[in-house]
């Protein structure tokens, strides 16, 4: 029996490195596809500009993406305990998956961060415009805390928590994940206004990010107003 059970368990945990497996390589292969498709292929963006100024987009849109699953999975496992509550363990790896995507997306965009680039956030004088001050404000705010989080998951920091510790922590990236979505609010509303000008009438990859992260605050705010089954396991 003991084998059995040990060999049972083995086969759940290939089958849930599988699982994640399989969600990583299709939340990347979508993010890249859609950037490819809007600006390289139908916008016409030189294929020059692929390796950082597009692949740098579609990294940004695929950390939205993991991040958005690290909070949607325990507030969606209490309505859907049988679906979900498997998928809890994947939290942390997501949230930090996420995460280093970020800090790549910061990282580029540093390196690219000029009118040339981004001639929306600039003024003719070279200075950054509102809009740029803005959607930085809200980025750099939202890493930090972002990275306060990610440090609560190296084991020993993680072990000197206790559970409501924790958890207060963990919800303070509900106000990073906001904090976000004024980035690309401030980043591209004004674009999004303007559909027909839409390459392919594909939306804005800000957009995309946007509508990602309302969701996961939505999806928040339900469990708030109906708490399901709290019963959940927090760690």
């Amino acid at each position: 029996m003991k084998k059995e059970s040990a060999s049972a368990r083995a086969s759940a945990g290939k089958a849930g490195l599988r699982t994640v497996a399989t969600i990583v390589a299709v939340v990347m292969a979508v993010a890249f596809a859609y950037a490819i498709i809007r600006y390289n292929v139908i916008k016409g963006v030189p294929w020059q500009e692929l390796p950082l100024f597009i692949s740098n987009k579609a990294v940004a849109l695929a950390a939205v993406f993991f991040i958005a699953l690290s909070y949607d999975f325990g507030p969606l496992a209490r309505f859907w305990p049988k679906v979900f509550v498997p998928e809890l363990s994947t939290r942390k790896f997501f949230g930090l998956l996420g995460f280093g995507l970020a800090a790549v997306h910061a990282s580029v965009s540093l390196l690219l961060f000029s009118p040339a680039y981004y001639p929306k956030f600039f003024t003719q004088a070279g200075k950054l415009n509102l809009t740029g001050e803005l959607s930085m404000l809200f980025g750099v705010l939202a890493f930090a805390i972002f990275s306060i989080i990610a440090i609560t998951s190296f084991p020993a920091v993680e072990k000197s928590l206790s559970n409501k510790q924790w958890q207060m922590l963990q919800r303070i990236g509900y106000l990073a994940f906001f904090m976000v979505m004024l980035h690309v609010l401030a980043m591209g509303f004004e674009g999004w206004l303007k559909p027909a000008g839409w390459p392919g009438g594909l939306l804005p990859i800000s957009l995309v990010a946007f509508i990602a992260i309302a969701l996961t605050l939505l999806i928040r705010a339900a469990v708030i107003i109906f708490p399901g089954n709290r019963n959940m396991p927090k760690k």
